[in-house]
Formats: structure tokens, sequence, C-alpha cells
């Protein structure tokens, strides 16, 4: 018995092509794809930035789920799964009987979504919400009102062999590297944020009563309202790690998990990542699947982000981009790579026929 696979459904989001359909209008349109970056302000460079609006998907997903699926969805989600949610949703609308096999397959439906890049806008967001944090704690614990072994130091020359050297001694950018070392440096050795973790360690330490559910709640709540209490009765910032947790929800794996989850797929979900041949590898490894058996639908595909400045600076740096403002033509103009970003969702199922 001879095994075939074919593509029973597919869709796509892409610069200037939100769906499949309007892919296939600007395939036969001779114009450009591509659109000014600006986003280090006014640039030079070209990029392709999706069309794309989740919005529209938000029936589909109301329909299957409760309200405030949808709603998770779009707070939590980086641009590569709400990409890949959209192809995948457009991929299920051109063969209905899909979605109902995806789920009824158990084991036997798997999906391979990959991604190259990752979520670098949750990333970066995250990486600055922690840097500022982080500043505003350390200047805070560091100030002598604070802070009273600093406070003895400067008062009465206490010294200090391991301390970095005064701010005051630098100027311009030196002098906030130094200012930044020095803050650090005495945040961590200030009484009273010690007294502080104690304090907010017992309030941690709150053990849970009752129901299993409500007394987690319970617990969650409270632990909340004690903290606000302990940072209103300090003075102090916000901690530096109460930063977003959407960093961990987008994952590389995300993307094929969260489309296993919307259509109640139970078989192996996972991200194969390997740069600009990640669609080929998922590709190899749901031919793979079909034919040694293990799987007789598999969802492929990649996902990656629109562009972002930490892209397009390390393209341009890498000298692979094109940065002059035109066109970068195969074969003619070989200016570099334009950065673009988008995702394309794959169904592959087996088909059986007898024969060599």
């Amino acid at each position: 018995m001879a095994v075939r696979v074919g593509v029973f459904g597919w869709g796509l989001v892409a610069p200037n092509s939100p769906d499949i359909g309007a892919f296939e209008r600007n395939l036969c349109s001779t114009s450009s794809w591509l659109s000014p970056f600006n986003g280090f302000g006014p640039d030079n460079f070209l990029v392709g930035n999706p069309e794309f609006r989740f919005e529209v998907y938000r029936d589909w997903i109301d329909q299957r789920f409760a309200p405030r699926h949808y709603q998770n969805l779009k707070e939590k989600m980086d641009y590569p799964t709400l990409y890949a949610i959209g192809s995948f949703i457009q991929a299920l609308a051109q063969n209905p009987g899909l979605e109902a096999e995806l789920k009824d397959l158990g084991t036997q439906a798997h999906v391979y979504v990959g991604t190259g890049l990752g979520s670098l806008h949750t990333t970066a967001n995250s990486s600055i919400q922690l840097y500022k944090a982080q500043r505003r704690w350390d200047r805070f614990w560091s100030q002598p009102e604070h802070n009273s072994i600093l406070r003895d130091h400067l008062e009465h020359g206490t010294p200090d062999p391991d301390g970095p050297p005064s701010p005051d001694h630098f100027e311009g950018e030196d002098r906030e590297a130094a200012e930044e070392v020095w803050e650090h440096y005495w945040a961590g050795r200030s009484p009273e944020l010690n007294q502080y973790l104690q304090e907010l360690a017992q309030i941690d330490g709150l053990r849970m009563e009752g129901q299993i559910q409500t007394g987690k709640l319970n617990a969650i709540r409270e632990k909340e309202k004690q903290r606000t209490r302990l940072r209103e009765k300090w003075g102090s910032p916000e901690a530096p790690w109460n930063v977003s947790a959407n960093l961990i929800w987008n994952i590389h794996n995300v993307p094929a998990s969260q489309i296993s989850i919307l259509a109640h797929i139970s078989g192996l979900a996972f991200a194969p990542v390997a740069a600009c041949s990640t669609f080929g590898v998922c590709l190899k490894l749901g031919m793979d699947a079909i034919r040694s058996g293990e799987a007789k639908i598999v969802v492929i595909g990649a996902t990656d982000p629109p562009p972002h400045p930490l892209t397009v600076g390390a393209f341009y740096n890498a000298r692979v981009v094109s940065s002059d403002r035109t066109v970068s033509v195969p074969l003619t103009r070989l200016q570099g790579t334009h950065v673009a970003g988008g995702a394309v969702i794959f169904h592959r199922r087996a088909r059986w026929r007898s024969g060599r």
C-alpha cells in the first residue's frame, strides 16, 4: 500500500495580504508589497509589514469557546501566534470536514508550526519593562533615607573597599552608567530592603485554606492586598520581578499549542526552529510522520513577527539588508534583502492507494 500526501487546506498572512484571497489578487499585480519601515523614526529601510486584523476571526473563536477566550488571546499572544491562528482558521474554511476530523483522529493528528525569530515584540517590551523597573527599584533602595548603611557611609565616611566610585567623578554618558552601577550596588546592601523582603516572604508564604478552588482564589486575592499594603507602607515602587507574564505565554511552541487547543487536537504539537528553513523542516517532519503511520493529518507551517527594530538593525549590521529606500530586485539590483513577517499554515493528509 503506497501513501500519497496531499494538501487539504491552507491559509496565510503576508505583506499586503491578510488572507489567501488578497494574496492571489496581489500575485497578479506588479506593484511592490514593501512599505517604509520608520521603526527608528525616519529611516531608509523598506520592509514587508503583514496586513492583519485578528478581529476578523473573533466570530469563529466565539462560536467555539467562552467569550473571554478571544480577549485572552488578543491580550496575551504576540504576532506570531495570532498570525498562525488566523492562517489556520483560513485553512479550515477551505475544507469544512477537516475540523471534526482533526479532533476525531486523536493522537494521529499532529501540529508542527515553527518560527525563526519568535515573539520579538513581547521579548523586547518585557526587557525594556524589566530594565526600567530595575532602575526605579535600585534608585529607591539606594537613597540614604531607605538605606541606613549608605547613609552612614555618606555621613561618616565609613570605608567600603568593594564599593564603586561615586557618580560625581563622571560626566555625560559615563555618569549615567556610573549611577546605574552605584545604585545597584548600594540597593543590594540596604538593611531596609532586606526587612522589606522578609515581610514580603511572610505574605507569599500564606497558605491556602478550605476548598481547593475557592481557597486558591482567596489566597491569591489576600496576598495581592497585603503586597499592596506593604508597598504603601514603604512607599516603594513596583518590584522588578512583577513584569508581565506574557513572556512565557509566547515561547516558540505557543503557535503550535494554541492551534492544537483551538482545534481540540490531542496529538503531538511542537515548534521546529530552523531559521529561514523552518517551513521546509516542518514539511519534512510532517511527511515523515504521515509516511511512517504516526499521523494521518499534520498541520504544518511557519510564522514570524512583523519587522522590528531589533531585526532590521541586526540584519543591517550583518550587511544583508537593503537600506537605500529602493526595492532590491533579484538578479538585477542585488542590494540586499528586505525584512518581512507573516505566517502560512498547511493541512497535509495521507491518502492511500494500492499498488507499488
